[in-house]
């Protein structure tokens, strides 16, 4: 396929958030001999614009490049619905978590312990929550893990806390008991409606095999198929629900199935939109989770423009994909990964460490940044279909917000 530009963007190894690689893999628990710091949980309305960084400290992308900037506190990557961004910081030895909406506004904040990392934005009766991990000491039954939901836009509190058997383990509001040695598997797991909180499904219970929750879509292996049901569904009557879609296991030789989010997509509360489905991470299908149909296999990776609604796909081929299914172009893979998709550009990182930003729609290879400038590298991990984006910067996390034209 023709290229029109090229531009590699020669860029320094960014280094993962010491706050993720330290604290993603522990537990939402306390000890005698690591007391419990001094926090409040109760979220706080805040109502404030986040504070505007100087962007000459900033090597932007070329598609960002005259956009404000904002510093809303982040050190983990945001998770986004319904025009609300949320994620956290380690603020003082107490994980601080704020939601930001899309023009800046810090909408409110909220403290967890250190080792409570684990969230999950996801959709019930026509609202989004967020549900966040918390410790309990008077908690009898499962231990001393718990979740709350809040309103994504307020802060109200929505449900719990309920008692889980150990920490946040996804997708959605999936919890699963620790596992018994630091790099060993979790226990069982369970599923929580998230519109109330209650207990779903229990795999020491339920015959089944939980693979997530996605806004209210729910994926099981049970009967030998992936089955996907609403989660209100489960919540009338149970397995005896008609499925939405059903797919035999035997397409994946039901080998430890697991699902994995694409690295981007749509509003999950506006659009269902897909799953990455396998038994590793170089053989997945993307599945729609509203019919079931397989719109690639044998991919590592997949991310979707919110803007195009074009589906980009890494595996042994580099393709691209239309919304309804068409292919729109491969290439052979040459060691590319995703750093992020939006504004009908995906930001890829090639064997080499360098950066790319291709069209999505065609493939093609532009300039990403302009080779000039200098200050720390940010990519943007997700742009939203209204404007707002996500720069990653290594150590933090920024916001581009939507900038409100003047009226006269």
């Amino acid at each position: 396929m023709p290229r029109t530009v090229q531009f590699l963007a020669n860029r320094r190894r960014i280094a993962g958030a010491a706050l993720i690689s330290v604290l993603a893999l522990s537990a939402c628990g306390g000890s005698e001999a690591e007391p419990l710091p001094d926090y409040d949980p109760v979220p706080v309305a805040v109502e404030s614009p986040a504070t505007e960084v100087d962007t000459a400290e900033l090597r932007l992308p070329l598609q960002l490049a005259d956009a404000p900037v904002l510093a809303p506190g982040w050190q983990t990557p945001p998770h986004y619905a319904d025009d609300v961004f949320l994620s956290a910081a380690d603020n003082d030895d107490v994980l601080t978590f704020r939601a930001v909406d899309t023009s800046g506004t810090v909408l409110w904040e909220t403290q967890r312990p250190l080792s409570c990392t684990g969230f999950t934005l996801t959709s019930g009766h026509d609202q989004s929550y967020a549900v966040l991990t918390d410790i309990d000491d008077d908690v009898q039954g499962f231990g001393n893990t718990v979740a709350s939901a809040y309103d994504l836009h307020t802060g109200a509190a929505v449900w719990g806390p309920v008692d889980v058997p150990g920490p946040h383990q996804g997708p959605g509001t999936v919890f699963g008991a620790p596992p018994e040695e630091a790099m060993g598997d979790s226990g069982p797991k369970v599923l929580l409606d998230p519109a109330t909180g209650d207990l779903l499904l229990d795999e020491t219970a339920d015959d089944v095999t939980i693979l997530g929750e996605f806004h209210g879509t729910v994926l099981l292996v049970h009967n030998d198929h992936v089955e996907a049901y609403r989660a209100d569904e489960l919540a009338d009557t149970g397995l005896t629900a008609e499925p939405l879609w059903t797919i035999p296991t035997d397409t994946w030789d039901n080998n430890g199935l697991t699902a994995r989010l694409p690295v981007t997509s749509s509003d999950p509360s506006d659009d269902p939109g897909a799953v990455l489905l396998g038994t590793n991470d170089i053989n997945r299908a993307l599945v729609q989770l509203a019919t079931g149909e397989v719109l690639a296999d044998q991919l590592t990776a997949a991310g979707q423009d919110p803007s195009s609604q074009t589906w980009v796909t890494i595996g042994q081929q580099y393709a691209g994909y239309a919304a309804d299914g068409q292919l729109l172009y491969q290439e052979p893979n040459d060691g590319l990964q995703f750093r992020g998709v939006g504004a009908a550009v995906a930001y890829l990182e090639n064997a080499d460490g360098d950066l790319e930003a291709r069209n999505v729609v065609t493939g093609d290879i532009g300039r990403s940044y302009d080779p000039q400038d200098t200050g720390a590298l940010t990519v943007p991990t997700l742009i939203t279909a209204t404007g707002a984006g996500i720069l990653d910067a290594g150590e933090q996390y920024y916001l581009v917000p939507i900038v409100q034209a003047d009226t006269p």
